[in-house]
């Protein structure tokens, strides 16, 4: 069933990190050792009810929602603007069929196109790119041998160089339009327009990315849900059920992967399991 699956889930970033493991055995080694009569909280007056973590489990829980709250907004924003991308290129291809008389210029104009597109989403999603990603352009005929070494030479950002590629298009779909058509400016500009809704695509995704939720705030949440998890640990641990091992474990998935799960939406671009699968939109294009 579904809530059962594991694969395609963000139950395997929950189960790698460190700290998810430390809590749980420290749960299980507290629990162990009340069972078998080796620890007496209450004798110590170090017993904690669970009612006394109801205040910092509330704090925490606002906090994760609110949170993650954010990160699907965001998640849904960046979707729409990379989608609203992809749509752009499509309308190109329609002007252009019926305003660039010359084949050839329309063809370079597009190809450049999408290469500015995923040279962009290969620069968000690792930097600057690297051969492998070079040689996909070339294999998928976007980009000549001259031109990916021109490119690979420039020392800019590859957001930078993607603006390069929608010049070229530019250049091209100007040079594929007679002196005769010209004169509609109308209709010239339209072109024009739709080539740069490209690029103010690509900008708003930049500055979505270069504007992460603060640092702060995921600090303290992180914060938060680490003490609380602890004080929950310990807490459950000194319970007579032997349930409470298993109770802890579910909260410890839920909490600890509505972190995960909100720092994975927060960049959807990369190869965690919520990200967008970019490079397969844009070869349908092609």
């Amino acid at each position: 069933t579904t809530a059962l699956q594991v694969q395609g889930t963000i139950l395997p970033m929950v189960v790698n990190n460190f700290e998810f493991w430390f809590l749980l055995f420290m749960n299980l080694g507290v629990f162990m050792a009340h069972q078998r009569g080796m620890f007496h909280p209450e004798d110590l007056n170090i017993e904690l009810p669970w009612a006394l973590t109801g205040t910092t489990g509330g704090l925490m829980t606002f906090f994760a929602v609110f949170y993650n709250s954010n990160s699907f907004q965001r998640y849904n924003e960046l979707y729409k603007v990379v989608k609203r991308m992809s749509g752009y290129v499509v309308e190109v291809v329609i002007a252009m069929r019926c305003r660039v008389p010359s084949k050839a210029h329309a063809r370079r104009a597009l190809r450049y196109i999408l290469a500015s597109n995923f040279v962009f989403i290969y620069g968000r999603e690792g930097g600057a790119l690297q051969r492998e990603e070079w040689n996909k352009l070339k294999a998928m005929r976007l980009l000549t041998q001259q031109e990916v070494r021109y490119l690979d030479t420039l020392d800019c950002h590859a957001a930078e160089k993607s603006i390069h590629l929608l010049h070229w298009s530019l250049e091209d779909i100007c040079a594929g339009i007679p002196d005769w058509f010209v004169k509609h400016d109308d209709l010239v500009n339209g072109m024009y327009d739709k080539v740069l809704n490209i690029r103010h695509c690509q900008a708003k995704i930049k500055d979505t990315l270069d504007l992460p939720m603060p640092f702060q705030y995921f600090h303290i949440m992180s914060f938060m849900m680490t003490i609380n998890l602890v004080l929950w640990s310990y807490s459950l641990a000194c319970k007579k059920s032997l349930l409470t091992p298993l109770l802890y474990l579910f909260i410890q998935m839920v909490f600890q992967g509505i972190r995960e799960l909100s720092a994975a939406l927060a960049d959807p671009f990369g190869d965690d399991e919520v990200d967008f699968p970019i490079e397969n939109w844009l070869v349908e294009i092609v």
